[in-house]
């Protein structure tokens, strides 16, 4: 008995058909996201010299600049997609989060809470870059303030990430901008 595969190549034929049909909107769309992903950066840019020159605050221009690329890019991705599936809406990726957003949630709880810690410490800013401070253990220079943890930089050259949720939730002593130890060396280099 001879096995027929008409069928079967009649199916691969229309998939390659309508892949082909759709590469011109596929390189369409990679253009859009491109172009967005442009646009994002320069009003990244733009967000964070206007914001540091309407305030004092260098760590509120950044997270700024991160939010305003973040929603652009993903705005920019919504427009690509549109293009290669025209009958998709935003309301459907909407109705696909709304039944998964608990999920989601169990899923990146701590990635979220580190994330929410560190909007609240950009806002409130209770250290600054270049301030030496000391946490569960930890003493260091503040070198980068993120969203979702706080770089210090220790005095034998050690860098440490701390989560922003633990630098949120305990007691942070903030100091001088060097260390206690190399104010006591120079101190004594200065009396003998």
């Amino acid at each position: 008995m001879p096995i027929d595969f008409s069928n079967a190549w009649k199916s691969g034929s229309k998939i390659i058909n309508s892949a082909i049909s759709l590469l011109p909107n596929i390189i369409l769309a990679v253009v859009i996201f491109i172009f967005f992903l442009f646009v994002a950066s320069m009003a990244r840019s733009a967000v964070r010299r206007f914001s540091q020159r309407r305030q004092r605050r260098q760590s509120l221009g950044l997270l700024f600049g991160q939010l305003t690329h973040v929603t652009v890019s993903v705005f920019g991705f919504l427009v690509a997609f549109s293009v290669i599936a025209p009958s998709f809406h935003a309301s459907d990726l909407i109705k696909m989060l709304g039944i998964g957003s608990v999920a989601i949630g169990f899923a990146f709880q701590n990635i979220l809470q580190n994330f929410l810690a560190g909007i609240l410490l950009l806002l409130q800013e209770p250290f600054r870059l270049g301030d030496w401070i000391t946490i569960t253990g930890f003493e260091g220079k503040v070198e980068d303030i993120q969203t979702r943890a706080t770089v210090i930089s220790t005095s034998d050259g050690q860098r440490i990430v701390i989560p922003n949720a633990v630098l949120f939730t305990n007691p942070v002593v903030v100091g001088l901008s060097t260390p206690k130890k190399e104010v006591a060396d120079s101190a004594r280099a200065v009396s003998a």
